[in-house]
């Protein structure tokens, strides 16, 4: 072999060798592409999903307030705190009994 064939062989390797990196970086370029659409819409989502579950925490904390309410009028009225303030007291109840779905009434065996 001569060292012109020697060079053209060399030459010849090395551009093929730089072909297929040029392939596979294309191909990881692709790749990363892609993971980074799809991280995009996963951060979306999981936005969306938090804005959509914020209201649980204050939903819960609503329901709290309201059984206290309705456990408070309960024990007002049964102190029979006066006729003005029972009525007003025992609609409350209703209604706070009502949005509860009155699970709460059945646990309470003295109403």
């Amino acid at each position: 072999m001569t060292g012109e064939q020697f060079w053209l062989v060399s030459l010849a390797v090395a551009s093929t060798v730089v072909v297929v990196l040029a392939v596979l970086l294309g191909f990881v370029i692709n790749v990363l592409r892609q993971i980074d659409r799809h991280a995009a819409r996963t951060h979306t989502a999981a936005k969306q999903i938090a804005q959509n579950t914020v209201s649980l925490w204050t939903l819960e904390q609503t329901n709290r307030d309201l059984v206290a309410i309705r456990d408070a009028a309960r024990g007002a009225e049964r102190a029979g705190k006066g006729g003005a303030v029972a009525a007003p007291i025992s609609a409350v109840t209703h209604k706070v009994q009502g949005w509860l779905g009155g699970s709460e009434q059945r646990d309470d065996k003295s109403s």
